[in-house]
């Protein structure tokens, strides 16, 4: 069975929260922290350094001189994560966490989307 957790990206702050808990200061506004889409869930797989992958994280890939950049998402239909990008059949073992959407956009800017 795959460990659930989650992290989530504080826009207000610009910076990443890991873990498995969060403390909230009393009567401290939280909405800011609380919107859907910065909340993102570990894929229960990690990369070939042994980083975890999350969703809205960027992956990279190099099959011979082919390389790939992709976004993880989820694919609500299929009922799982995806890699979005050139690459359509990503490998953990040889995939690399280069960033992630939220502090790393332009890591994709001008690549195609599958």
């Amino acid at each position: 069975m795959r460990e659930i957790k989650f992290r989530m990206w504080d826009a207000e702050n610009e910076q990443m929260i890991d873990g498995d808990s969060l403390a909230f200061e009393e009567y401290a506004p939280i909405s800011h922290l609380l919107s859907q889409e910065g909340i993102m869930q570990y894929t229960g797989l990690k990369d070939k350094n042994g980083k975890e992958i999350y969703e809205g994280d960027i992956l990279y890939d190099a099959v011979k001189s082919i390389e790939s950049y992709s976004e993880v998402k989820w694919e609500l239909e299929m009922g799982r994560f995806e890699a979005w990008g050139r690459n359509l059949w990503v490998r953990s073992s040889r995939t690399e966490v280069i960033g992630n959407i939220w502090e790393h956009p332009h890591l994709l800017e001008g690549r195609d989307e599958a």
